[in-house]
């Protein structure tokens, strides 16, 4: 089932059913896609699945090119190299200028797949063949059930041409559903007809609260730099500053209230890890009043966990629910490495040499934490984990 919704930007609604007119220019595209490129024309396939919701944009390179200086030396061509180096300009462009709902709230792309490289280009594409020549990226965003809808907004033809447009297919139950897209008609929305239960759904965000605890290693680091306490009422308050300050920014960012730039909180977030472990490495006995450092940075890291429910798509129905059990889930997690950890830390404390074991594991931490912070400022990709 399909239905329309109102444009992002001021405008006409996608108007619904506009019957053989609209079957026919598509039929006509996608035949011209199959045998010849048509210039001023872009692509879009999202694929709606189980697990993901695959978005997979395809441009050709003269479309990359006014989105981005890709041919960085100006020689008239474009080279493998200089499409890798140009890929994070390409992603930035589609983030700021393509808008993506899941269950009709805003949702964040998740990581994007290199732009490919066509297979007959050779090691260069001249001008002349920037027109035909296509190259293609995926971003995939995990999602805990089928979105009940996925709704998409191009909102660059200002910058690509008025007369741009992308032929667009919604993938889902093994049936294609095309839809085009112009400055007229930007956006659509596409539902899916699922509806997850409610107690299903409260499982979901609970399990995903305790397994991103420990698999979001760069949390699980800033928890552990702070476990270097003695004192069992130390580390309750730590954990209190850092459960309250979480929660508070996660529930203003999960409801649209507030929002920050992804790398800027991923960037903090690693500033938090750099910080703690320097602390550590200064004061060989207890920080006073760590839990006032862990409150602010805990508001910090709930921005971090609504980005990863923005991009796993928030639920249309049962949003305090769903905010509430991933919540819970976060804090079973991060009570459980307590438990795991608190008591080592604590027993290591009696031998004499525990100052060397803080030391060592102080400054891993904090080599870690810098170099996530130079890789998400920078907008690298180099670390493993």
């Amino acid at each position: 089932m399909m239905r329309t919704r109102v444009a992002a930007n001021p405008g006409p609604a996608r108007r619904f059913g506009r019957g053989p007119a609209l079957l026919a220019a598509i039929a006509l595209f996608g035949d011209l896609s199959a045998r010849a490129h048509t210039p001023d024309t872009s692509y879009c396939r999202i694929a709606i699945g189980r697990e993901a919701v695959a978005i997979t944009f395809t441009f050709d390179f003269a479309t990359l090119a006014r989105m981005t200086r890709v041919d960085a030396d100006a020689d008239g061509r474009i080279t493998r190299a200089e499409l890798s180096a140009a890929a994070p300009a390409i992603e930035l462009f589609l983030r700021r200028n393509v808008f993506l709902e899941l269950n009709e709230r805003e949702a964040v792309f998740g990581q994007p797949s290199a732009p490919t490289w066509p297979a007959d280009a050779g090691e260069a594409i001249p001008t002349a063949d920037w027109v035909q020549r296509l190259s293609a990226l995926t971003f995939r965003n995990p999602v805990l059930h089928i979105p009940d809808s996925v709704a998409i907004t191009f909102d660059f033809f200002g910058s690509l041409g008025e007369r741009h447009t992308v032929l667009g297919t919604f993938l889902h139950g093994g049936k294609e559903n095309p839809v085009i897209f112009t400055r007229f008609e930007p956006d659509y929305l596409f539902d899916t007809g699922y509806r997850v239960p409610a107690l299903d759904q409260f499982r979901e965000y609970l399990w995903l609260g305790v397994s991103h605890i420990f698999l979001g290693y760069d949390h699980v680091a800033f928890l552990l730099a702070l476990f270097f306490v003695r004192q069992f009422r130390e580390l309750v308050k730590i954990i209190t500053a850092f459960t309250v300050a979480h929660t508070l920014t996660l529930a203003l960012a999960a409801l649209g209230v507030f929002t920050l730039p992804t790398r800027l909180v991923e960037s903090a977030i690693a500033v938090s890890i750099v910080y703690v472990a320097a602390q550590n490495l200064r004061c060989p006995g207890d920080v006073p009043h760590r839990w006032r450092i862990t409150f602010a940075f805990g508001l910090v890291h709930g921005f971090g966990f609504a980005g990863i429910l923005r991009e796993l798509g928030l639920p249309a129905e049962g949003l305090v629910r769903s905010l509430l059990a991933f919540n819970l889930g976060v804090e079973l997690g991060q009570l459980a490495l307590a438990a795991v950890c608190w008591p080592v830390l604590l027993w290591i404390g009696r031998w004499p040499w525990a100052a060397r074991v803080r030391l060592v594991v102080s400054s891993l931490l904090l080599a870690f934490g810098a170099a996530w912070l130079v890789e998400r400022a920078c907008a690298l990709r180099f670390m493993p984990l």
